[in-house]
């Protein structure tokens, strides 16, 4: 019920997400759209993003877990932290749920690092590193990898601007939209530099 796509380099992280959600289960390949205007992608500080795929209910339920803090002192690293301890309580559907936490680690290194429920919330982090950038992302009914291989990696190496990026990744998620109708072409986008 959702796509999420972000980059992370060395300087920057980008997440871009649709904005559909739809109600679960989908029924004949035909889903009951809920609303078209959902951001999946929250902004916890100047460092740090969050984004997300899956069941809306449980990702917010766990995202909202990080309002018990002062979250412009949050660091990357709580942050992931504050999400694992959360969805360890969080009930969720059988869609599933990947969270992408994304940005600046307390070092001022970029980081990007996955948890997803089949994984039971296991982070798995993910350093930026010189002249490279990880790419990823999630969809609750598409496999993910096949748009990220033919739609986002053969783009990096031409990359001159987070314009570039941005285009990119919305090129994919409309690619993604035109196969599952889970998705759609609302963009939301964030960024931290």
């Amino acid at each position: 019920m959702s796509a999420i796509l972000a980059v992370c380099g060395s300087a920057f992280c980008a997440m871009v997400s649709d904005g559909r959600m739809v109600e679960e289960p989908v029924k004949d390949g035909k889903p009951h759209i809920l609303t078209d205007q959902l951001p999946k992608i929250r902004k916890v500080n100047r460092n740090v993003l969050v984004g997300f795929a899956g069941d809306t209910v449980a990702a917010t339920q766990i995202i909202n877990s990080l309002d018990e803090y002062d979250v412009q002192y949050l660091t990357l690293e709580k942050t992931v932290k504050v999400l694992h301890a959360a969805a360890q309580n969080v009930a969720c559907a059988p869609v599933g749920v990947r969270l992408l936490v994304g940005g600046r680690g307390r070092k001022g290194d970029f980081q990007l690092v996955s948890l997803g429920s089949e994984q039971q919330y296991e982070p798995q982090p993910q350093p930026a590193r010189e002249d490279a950038y990880l790419i990823e992302g999630a969809c609750s009914h598409t496999e993910i990898g096949p748009f990220l291989e033919s739609f986002v990696r053969p783009r990096a190496a031409s990359w001159r601007s987070l314009d570039d990026v941005a285009k990119t990744l919305d090129d994919c998620i409309t690619e993604l939209a035109s196969k599952d109708p889970t998705v759609n072409t609302t963009f939301y986008r964030e960024l931290v530099m």
